[in-house]
């Protein structure tokens, strides 16, 4: 090596290598010959099946625009035929076969990872974008995040396993509700699944759904809310009687750091009791009418998620403390949250600056209490009636995976914000983040569930070779997970030192069938 040797302007030697374990899932599933199969009748000079590549890689190892992600081409550690224009012409013929490549991702996964949709998880979220006016498919909604910007909402449906099955998108302004009966009907009739148990939060748990779903003959597991239910509903969840304590039910999400290092183990203790609950039921003249179905109704007490409910409380009403001692330092927006315990306090509609009144603004010691009442406690109501209470629960706490594939789909894999405007590629852009994410689980499912898809995609990230000199590359990073992704996948990604020729016989190898 000649250490005088000069840089070339906006050269980069760096080259990703971690793109070479989602190339063998993605060629075990057999994507690369659907899209080989619908280009064969199609007249064009480029590779739809390079560009799919191409943006489900990007999507992981350097999530970005279509744009950001062409001008990544030539980082990734092998050739994509395709050029900058050839990225938004695909999407369009993405999403016309859009149905087709979800039902054959379903088969592959059946066949090759034997999948288990006895339970399916459900949920349903929102993507917004960056403009000011709607279309017809970019519609305002409710958003968690309070944006008045156009929204999508997108209905995703997991196995028991959490690996994504299938997904739907929907107008931005149709309520959570409304999503679940459209993508269920058309998921049994095509994908050919047997009686499935819905798993559900509380946002999915409407009369109309309840009754679809056992009509149909299949079951639910819905979150129920306390708050607000019934008299008799709320006097039977705080009745001590009948709770019976049950250990090895707590789900992962609701481990707590803050905890005294000599106390007991925290309590876990549930209830149940078969009731014929009321719901409110459209009939076929469109009216809505209450109708009692036998469901049965499972309260449960868990003192790891009553303490984090009080952890949190306790900083609300810090801040609540401090805008009581100084109204005019927080405007209505800073002040948002506390002000659910702050009695006496005006805020200006346009400004949202705090208002001089005489009134003295107090702390609300009635609604601290009213609140501390449900700390811990959350009910679920199943079809499943004779099925053992902890299962019910377990599976219900299995939700929060789907919860968790959508925080990686927004964090992990950006999907948003999202710089596209016609319809069939904004589809084609989800398409292509569900084959992602796909691919993530199924990667981690191969590593025996022993790493989460975010340790998964870090290491991936990571993992790349420096051009040294003469069609040599020295490989920059190795960890365990990168051992363990390779042995899993018969992969060899120990070399320090790798030339061309080898880099090219790993792709190789991650294209070959295991």
């Amino acid at each position: 090596v000649n250490a005088d040797e000069i840089m070339d302007e906006d050269e980069d030697s760096m080259r990703h290598l971690g793109f070479l374990p989602l190339s063998s899932i993605y060629h075990e599933l057999d994507i690369h010959q659907f899209i080989i199969n619908r280009q064969r009748s199609l007249a064009m000079d480029y590779s739809l099946n390079d560009v799919m590549q191409l943006l489900v890689y990007t999507r992981v190892l350097v999530p970005g625009s279509k744009s950001a992600s062409f001008q990544q081409k030539d980082n990734i550690a092998r050739p994509f035929n395709c050029d900058w224009y050839d990225v938004y012409r695909a999407l369009d013929y993405f999403a016309a076969f859009r149905e087709g490549l979800l039902l054959h991702l379903h088969e592959q996964v059946r066949i090759n990872y034997n999948r288990n949709t006895d339970v399916v998880f459900y949920d349903v979220t929102n993507y917004y974008f960056e403009i000011d006016q709607e279309d017809e498919f970019r519609r305002k909604g409710f958003c968690k995040h309070n944006t008045r910007n156009p929204l999508v909402q997108m209905g995703l449906l997991l196995d028991a396993d959490a690996i994504p099955i299938t997904y739907r998108l929907f107008e931005g302004n149709t309520h959570d509700s409304q999503t679940m009966m459209p993508l269920l009907q058309e998921t049994r009739k095509e994908y050919g699944l047997g009686r499935i148990i819905t798993v559900a939060d509380k946002g999915l748990n409407s009369g109309d759904n309840v009754a679809f779903l056992m009509a149909k003959g299949d079951g639910f597991i819905f979150s129920q809310k306390i708050r607000g239910a019934a008299k008799d509903f709320q006097e039977y969840v705080f009745d001590p009687a009948d709770y019976v304590e049950k250990k090895g039910i707590v789900k992962q999400a609701d481990e707590w750091s803050e905890k005294d290092d000599n106390q007991d183990a925290p309590a876990f203790r549930m209830k149940s009791r078969p009731y014929p609950q009321e719901f409110w039921v459209t009939h076929a003249d469109d009216v809505k009418r209450k109708i009692p179905l036998n469901v049965k109704q499972i309260v449960c007490y868990n003192e790891l998620y009553a303490r984090r409910q009080k952890h949190k409380r306790a900083e609300v009403l810090e801040k609540a403390q401090k805008i009581i001692a100084n109204p005019k330092r927080y405007d209505k927006k800073d002040a948002k949250g506390a002000l659910r315990y702050v009695q006496n306090i005006e805020y200006d509609l346009e400004t949202g600056e705090c208002i001089s009144t005489k009134r003295i603004p107090y702390l609300d010691l009635d609604k601290v209490l009213e609140d501390e009442k449900y700390d811990g406690y959350y009910s679920i109501i199943t079809s499943e009636i004779d099925m053992p209470d902890h299962e019910v629960v377990k599976a219900y706490h299995g939700l929060w995976e789907i919860e968790r594939s959508f925080r990686i789909t927004k964090s992990d894999l950006e999907s948003r914000p999202v710089f596209l405007t016609l319809a069939q590629r904004i589809e084609a852009h989800f398409l292509t983040c569900f084959i992602s994410l796909l691919l993530l689980r199924l990667l981690c499912k191969q590593l025996q569930g022993k790493y989460g898809p975010e340790q998964v995609i870090q290491s991936l990230r990571k993992y790349q070779a420096c051009f040294v000199k003469d069609n040599v590359f020295k490989v920059t990073y190795y960890d365990q997970i990168i051992k363990d992704i390779g042995d899993a996948l018969n992969l060899t990604l120990d070399r320090r030192f790798l030339k061309t020729g080898e880099i090219k016989q790993l792709v190789a190898d991650s294209k070959r069938r295991n």
